[in-house]
C-alpha cells in the first residue's frame, strides 16, 4: 500500500511539471533555446549584426543545417567587406548532407554590401516553401568556378522570391546557366531588379542579365515585374535577360544594357534561346546586341527544343546594334526607334492588359517605361571624359630571364570605347604601335606586338594596374586613368609579370660567393633566412676533398635565387644513407630560380628524392611560390639506395622531383620550369633488392616530373626498376623540344623517352635514341623505345633506339598506349619508333596492339608509326635539325649485337667448343675495323678461353690423387705417381683411379656418362675406347674409374698407355703388366731378370723378331729346369 502511493505522488508531481510548462509564455529562450538571437512578434529571428548573419547563415558551423529551416528578418543595413571566406546559405539538393534554405527571409527593407563569395551567390538554393523578400544586395563582387547556375542572389531558386534587388555589383563565372539575379529559376519571382551589373561568362552558355534559366526540365518559372540592366558577357546563347527560357512565363519586364556572345551567335536581346512551352509577355529589350547571328529580343529555340517559345506584345530598340542574320523567327515582336520607345504612347503599347503596371517619365530610365514597383535609378547626368590610360610595352629574354620595357604611350577614350580592345585599336590607329589578333571561342586573343611574336602555348598577357586581367582584351573594360602593361607571357616566366615599378627599377640585393669557403657557408643550412637570400657565383669553385651536405633540406627549402653567372662547380661529392630523403646541391626549393649554373664530375649518392642539383622542387599555389630551372648543366652520377614510399625513389639526373599544384580555394596554380638544361649524369637506382622493380620514377634529367620541361635533355645510362626514362621516369606534367640518348635498362614501365605518364600529361616535339633493355633475371614488362606506358598526350615524337624485348608488352615505340590514336580526339599523333629490335626481329609499334581488320584507321596509325632504325633516324634529322648518321648507328648495333653474342664459359670445358666456336664465328662476321672497336676485356677472354679449350683438349691437363688406400686389396702397385700402375699378370683383382676433376663433369647422379666423357686405352697403336659397366664404373670422390678384374686379366703382360676423359681435360695414365714368367725369374736372380726382360711384350711398340727366337728357348730351358729339380727332390 505505502509503494502504491509512492508511485501516486511521482506521477502527480510529473502531471504538475507538464501543467505548468504548458503555462508558461513563448519566450525567444525556450522557443528557440539553440541561439541568441531575438525574436519577434511573428516568430522571425532577429538579425542585428553582420556577425550574426554571417554566424547562423553564412559560416559552416555545427548549427549551420538547423538555422536553414527557420525564419530570419533583418534589423538594420549590413555590410560584410570585413569577411573573406563566407559560404553560401543553404548549399545543394541534398538536405541532409548540403541543406537548402527552408526558411523565410524577410530584408525588411534593408541592404546587404561588400559580400565577396568565391562560389555563387547570397544564397545557393531556396527550397519550395521557402521565401526571400524586401531584400537588396548591393556592391558584391561573385565568382563561380564550379558552382551549377550561379548568380549573385541565388543559385537555384525553387520558392518565392519578391521585392529584391541586386545593385552595383559583379559576377565572374565559368558555369553555365550564369545570371545576374538567380542561375536558374523554377519558382516565382516579382517585383525585382538587376542594376548597373556585371555579369562575365565569356567562356559559358545560357547567360542571362538577370536569370540564366526559366524553367528547367519539367519544372516551371515564373517572373513578374522584374527588369535588368546589366552588361553581359558569355559564349553562346546569352540574353539580356534571361540566358533560357525553358519552361514558364514572363512578363512585364524588360532587359537595358549590352550583351555580347564570344561565339558571335545565338544571342538574343532578352533571351538567348526561347523555346516552347515558354512565354514572354509585355516586355521588351533596349540594349547593344554583339553578334552576327542571333536575334534583337531571342535569338534562337535552341537544338534540344522542337518548337520556339511564343511572344505576346515584344518589343526592341532598333537604333541599337543587333545580330545581322537573325537565327529564328518569332511572331509577336515589334522594332521601335528609340524615339518612339520614349514617347508617351509606347506606355500603352508595353503595358497592354497591365496598364497599372508601367509608369512613364523623363527622370527614369532614359525616359523608357519602367515598372511602377520597381523604381530605376533616376537618370544620370552625362558622364564626363574619361582619363587616358597608360599603355607599357615589356618583352621578355628567355636567355636572360628578365623582363626589358620596350615602349610606353597613352590613350585617350572615346565615349564610345568600353574595354581595352577599344583602345588599343584606337592606339593602333594613331601609330602608337602596332598589333595582331586572332578571334577565338574566348574572344579576341593578341598574338604578336610591334612585330614581335608569340607562337603557342607562349602568349602576350596584359595586367591593369598591376593585377593581371582575369578576362580577355576583348572583355576586359575600363573607368580611366589604369596603366595597362602588355607583357610577353611564357612557360618561363610563368605567364605572369612582377609589378611596373619592379621592371623599370629590377635591382636585388644578392650575396656574393667568391671562395669556396663562401659556398661552404651554404652547405647543410637549414636556416630559412639564410635560405631566402640570393646568390651569385662569381668563379667556378672546386669542391675537390669535400663532402658537402645538401643545401636546405625538404622541411627546410631555398626560396631565394641562385645566379651561377655560367661558372663551374666541380667535384661535387655528396654521401647520404639510404634512408636520406631531399638529397642533391640544394635538398629541395621552392619559389626559387636556379639558372646558368653548371655543375662538373658530380657524385651523388643517397636514399630518395635525389638529382645532382635539386633533390625536390616543390611549390605553393596559394603563395605563387613557382620554381624556374634554366640554363643549367650538371654532369656525373647519381645513386639511389632508398624509396621515398614503397618502389619509389625519385631519382633523376637533374632534379629528383618536380612538382606543381593548384590551390582547392583560389584554383591559383604554381608549376616547376624547367628550361634548357642539360644532364650527362649515370643514373643507378636500386636498394639492392632481388626484385630490381623495386626501384620506381627513375630518369635521366628527373626522375618524376609534375612541371614542365622545355628543350631539355639527357644522355648519362639508366638503370632503375619500374616507371623508368632516358629524359624523364614519370611524366605527369608537360614535356616539349627535348631529347634523351642515353641508353635505359629497367624492369617494368621502361622507355628511351620516359617510363611512363599520367593521363594528364602532354609530350610534344621530342625524341629518344638510346637503347632500351630489360633488367637481367626478371620478368620486365612494358617496354617500348619511347614509353614503357603511355597515359597521356603524345604528339611528333620519335624513338630510334634498338629495344631488347622483355618478358611481355613490347613495343618498338611504347610498351602499351593507353588513348586513342585515331578521330578528332586522338592523344597520341605523329609518332614513329624502331620496331626493329636487338634480336633484329620485327617488334610491333605498341605492345597492346591487336590488330583489327575491321578498324582500318587503326591499323593504318599503328603500320604509320611501325619503321625500321634507318627511318626513324632520318626523320628526327628531318624533324629535329639532328645529325645522326645512320652507318655509324647500325655499325654500333653491329657491334653491340656480336658483343650480346660473345659467350666466354667458365669454366671452360670440352663442350665449350660449339659456344667458342659460335662466339668467334661473330667476331669474324664483322669488318677488321669494327672488330677494333669490340670491347677488349671480351676479345681477351674469348682468345684465352680458345687457347685453354686447345690445352684441355690436346694435353692431360687433369692430374691423378692419392688412390693407394682404393687399391690396398687389389694387387697393384704405383711406381713413382698415381698415374703409374704395375701388377703381375692376372693378379690384379682390380684398379681405382681417382682423377683431379669434379665427377659432374663424367657422369650424373644415376651414373649416365657425359657425352665427352670417356675411357681409353691404346693396345697395339689403336685407341680403344672401354665399355662402360663392363670394363670400368665410375663413382663419386673427385671421379674415382673402377676398372673391372676381367678387363685388366685380359690384357696381354706389356705396358699400355691410357686415357681418362671428362668435360674438364684427360690424365693420362700407365700400366705395366708382367708376366708370370717374368715375376718367377726376378726371384733366381739378376740372370733370370734379364732373361725375363728380354722376353717382356712392349705392346704398345712394334715387334721384335729377335724375341721370337729367344722367348721359346727361354721356356724350353725353364721348363727343364723345373723337371730336374723335381727329380733331385724324389
Amino acid at each position: 500500500m505505502k509503494t502504491l502511493l509512492t508511485k501516486s505522488k511521482l506521477y502527480a508531481l510529473i502531471l504538475a511539471f507538464f501543467l505548468v510548462v504548458s503555462t508558461m509564455p513563448l519566450t525567444a529562450q525556450n522557443v528557440f533555446a539553440e541561439t541568441t538571437l531575438g525574436v519577434d512578434s511573428d516568430g522571425y529571428l532577429l538579425i542585428t549584426s553582420e556577425d550574426e548573419l554571417v554566424e547562423h547563415l553564412m559560416s559552416a558551423n555545427k548549427a549551420y543545417k538547423s538555422e536553414l529551416s527557420k525564419n530570419f528578418r533583418l534589423t538594420k543595413d549590413l555590410d560584410l567587406s570585413k569577411y573573406t571566406k563566407l559560404k553560401n546559405i543553404g548549399r545543394s539538393a541534398n538536405y541532409e548532407s548540403n541543406p537548402l534554405f527552408k526558411g523565410n527571409f524577410d530584408g525588411n527593407g534593408h541592404t546587404i554590401r561588400n559580400v565577396n563569395l568565391s562560389e555563387g551567390g547570397i544564397f545557393s538554393n531556396i527550397d519550395a516553401n521557402a521565401s526571400v523578400k524586401n531584400l537588396s544586395i548591393e556592391n558584391a563582387s561573385i565568382s563561380a568556378k564550379s558552382t551549377e547556375y550561379p548568380g549573385i542572389l541565388a543559385s537555384k531558386n525553387l520558392g518565392t522570391i519578391e521585392n529584391c534587388k541586386v545593385v552595383n555589383s559583379n559576377i565572374n563565372s565559368s558555369q553555365s546557366g550564369t545570371g545576374g539575379f538567380v542561375g536558374q529559376n523554377v519558382g516565382t519571382i516579382s517585383k525585382s531588379a538587376v542594376i548597373n551589373t556585371n555579369v562575365n561568362a565569356e567562356k559559358s552558355m545560357q547567360v542571362g542579365g538577370f536569370a540564366g534559366f526559366n524553367g528547367y526540365s519539367s519544372k516551371f518559372g515564373t517572373i513578374d515585374q522584374c527588369f535588368a540592366d546589366v552588361n553581359v558577357v558569355g559564349s553562346a546563347n546569352v540574353g539580356g535577360f534571361v540566358g533560357k527560357a525553358e519552361k514558364g512565363n514572363i512578363s512585364n519586364t524588360y532587359a537595358v544594357g549590352s550583351v555580347k556572345a564570344n561565339s558571335n551567335e545565338k544571342i538574343g536581346g532578352f533571351a538567348g534561346i526561347l523555346a516552347s512551352p515558354s512565354q514572354l509577355k509585355n516586355v521588351y529589350a533596349s540594349n547593344d546586341v554583339n553578334a552576327s547571328s542571333g536575334g534583337p529580343l531571342a535569338g534562337w529555340k535552341g537544338s534540344s527544343f522542337n518548337n520556339p517559345g511564343e511572344v505576346v506584345n515584344g518589343y526592341y530598340n532598333s537604333d541599337k546594334p543587333k545580330p545581322t542574320t537573325e537565327m529564328q523567327a518569332y511572331g509577336g515582336i515589334t522594332a521601335k526607334t528609340t524615339a518612339e520607345m520614349t514617347a508617351p504612347a509606347f506606355l500603352n503599347s508595353i503595358a497592354g492588359d497591365s496598364s497599372s503596371v508601367w509608369t512613364q517619365d523623363a527622370n527614369h530610365n532614359n525616359g523608357m517605361p519602367y515598372l511602377s514597383a520597381v523604381l530605376p535609378p533616376e537618370t544620370a547626368p552625362l558622364v564626363p571624359p574619361k582619363a587616358p590610360v597608360k599603355f607599357v610595352i615589356c618583352n621578355y629574354s628567355k636567355d636572360t630571364n628578365t623582363f626589358k620595357k620596350l615602349k610606353e604611350f597613352t590613350v585617350q577614350p572615346e565615349k564610345e570605347d568600353s574595354v581595352v580592345l577599344d583602345l588599343m585599336n584606337r592606339a593602333k590607329a594613331e601609330n602608337k604601335f602596332t598589333f595582331t589578333s586572332e578571334a577565338s571561342t574566348w574572344g579576341e586573343f593578341v598574338t604578336s606586338i610591334d612585330d614581335i611574336d608569340a607562337p603557342k602555348p607562349d602568349g602576350w598577357m596584359f595586367n591593369v594596374n598591376d593585377v593581371q586581367s582575369p578576362v580577355g582584351v576583348s572583355s576586359a573594360s575600363f573607368n580611366g586613368g589604369e596603366t595597362i602593361l602588355w607583357f610577353y607571357g611564357c612557360d618561363q616566366n610563368h605567364y605572369k609579370a612582377p609589378p611596373l615599378a619592379k621592371i623599370e627599377n629590377p635591382a636585388e640585393e644578392f650575396v656574393e660567393i667568391n671562395s669556396k669557403e663562401d659556398l661552404m657557408k651554404l652547405s647543410g643550412s637549414t636556416d630559412d633566412q639564410l635560405l631566402s637570400k640570393n646568390y651569385k657565383l662569381n668563379k667556378d669553385i672546386d669542391l675537390s676533398g669535400v663532402n658537402f651536405e645538401p643545401i636546405g633540406s625538404l622541411e627546410h627549402p631555398f626560396t631565394g635565387k641562385f645566379f651561377g653567372q655560367k661558372h663551374t662547380i666541380k667535384n661535387l661529392n655528396i654521401e647520404k644513407d639510404k634512408d636520406s630523403k631531399g638529397v642533391g646541391f640544394f635538398a629541395a626549393i621552392k619559389g626559387a630560380v636556379v639558372k646558368d649554373l653548371k655543375i662538373e664530375n658530380a657524385k651523388v649518392k643517397g636514399g630518395a628524392v635525389i638529382g645532382v642539383l635539386v633533390g625536390e622542387a616543390q611549390v605553393d599555389a596559394s603563395a605563387g611560390k613557382n620554381n624556374l630551372i634554366a640554363h643549367c648543366n650538371v654532369s656525373g652520377i647519381v645513386e639511389a639506395k632508398g624509396e621515398r614510399v614503397i618502389k619509389v625513389a625519385d631519382a633523376g639526373g637533374l632534379v629528383g622531383a618536380a612538382q606543381e599544384a593548384t590551390d582547392p580555394n583560389t584554383y591559383d596554380y604554381a608549376t616547376t620550369t624547367i628550361f634548357d638544361a642539360h644532364a650527362d649524369v649515370k643514373v643507378t637506382a636500386d636498394v639492392g633488392a632481388k626484385d630490381k622493380a623495386i626501384s620506381g620514377h627513375v630518369g635521366g634529367l628527373v626522375g618524376h616530373n609534375k612541371g614542365k620541361i622545355i628543350d631539355s635533355s639527357s644522355k648519362g645510362d639508366i638503370l632503375g626498376g619500374n616507371t623508368t626514362g632516358g629524359l624523364v621516369g614519370y611524366n605527369d606534367g608537360s614535356v616539349r623540344g627535348s631529347k634523351s640518348t642515353g641508353n635505359v635498362k629497367g624492369a617494368f614501365n621502361v622507355g628511351g623517352f620516359f617510363g611512363a605518364s599520367g593521363p594528364y600529361s602532354a609530350t610534344k616535339d621530342s625524341y629518344s635514341t638510346g637503347d632500351v633493355k630489360p633488367v637481367e633475371d626478371t620478368k620486365a614488362e612494358f617496354i617500348g623505345g619511347f614509353a614503357g606506358t603511355i597515359s597521356g598526350k603524345v604528339e611528333n615524337c620519335i624513338s630510334t633506339g634498338t629495344v631488347t624485348p622483355g618478358w611481355s608488352w613490347n613495343g618498338g615505340f611504347a610498351g602499351k598506349i593507353d588513348g586513342s590514336l585515331t578521330g578528332p580526339n586522338a592523344t597520341i599523333k605523329d609518332v614513329y619508333g624502331n620496331c626493329n629490335d636487338f634480336n633484329n626481329e620485327t617488334l610491333k609499334a605498341f605492345g597492346n596492339y591487336m590488330p583489327n581488320p575491321s578498324d582500318t584507321a587503326l591499323t593504318a596509325a599503328a603500320e604509320k608509326m611501325q619503321v625500321d632504325k634507318k627511318t626513324s633516324e632520318n626523320l628526327v634529322n628531318e624533324k629535329f635539325g639532328a645529325n645522326i648518321n645512320h652507318d655509324d648507328t647500325q655499325s654500333k648495333l653491329d657491334i653491340e649485337r656480336v658483343e650480346a653474342k660473345i659467350v666466354v664459359p667458365n669454366p671452360v670445358l670440352l663442350d665449350s667448343e660449339d659456344v667458342l666456336n659460335s662466339s668467334r664465328a661473330a667476331v669474324n662476321s664483322l669488318t677488321k675495323e669494327q672488330q677494333k672497336k669490340l670491347n677488349k676485356d671480351k676479345l681477351e677472354a674469348l682468345e684465352k678461353a680458345e687457347k685453354t679449350l686447345n690445352k684441355i683438349k690436346t694435353e692431360p691437363t687433369l692430374g691423378f690423387l692419392d688412390s693407394a688406400a682404393l687399391n690396398k686389396d687389389f694387387n697393384v702397385e704405383f711406381d713413382g705417381s698415381f698415374g703409374k700402375i704395375k701388377f703381375e699378370e692376372g693378379k690384379a683383382k682390380g684398379l681405382k683411379l681417382r682423377v683431379d676433376s669434379d665427377y659432374k663433369y663424367f657422369a650424373d647422379a644415376s651414373g649416365n656418362l657425359h657425352p665427352k666423357a670417356k675411357v681409353s686405352i691404346k693396345i697395339d697403336g689403336v685407341e680403344k675406347t672401354l665399355a662402360y659397366g663392363t670394363d670400368y664404373t665410375s663413382e663419386e670422390g673427385s671421379t674415382i674409374i673402377s676398372f673391372s678384374s676381367s678387363f685388366l686379366k685380359s690384357l696381354k703382360p706389356g705396358s699400355y698407355v691410357g686415357r681418362i676423359q671428362t668435360n674438364a681435360g684427360y690424365a693420362e695414365f700407365t700400366l705395366a703388366i708382367q708376366s708370370k714368367q717374368a715375376a718367377i725369374g726376378q726371384t733366381t736372380g739378376g740372370q733370370a731378370t734379364r732373361k725375363a726382360r728380354l722376353g717382356r711384350v712392349n705392346t704398345g711398340d712394334s715387334t721384335n723378331t729377335a724375341a721370337f727366337v729367344i722367348f721359346p728357348m727361354a721356356i724350353i730351358a725353364t721348363i727343364g729346369l723345373s723337371l730336374g729339380r723335381k727329380k733331385l727332390n724324389k
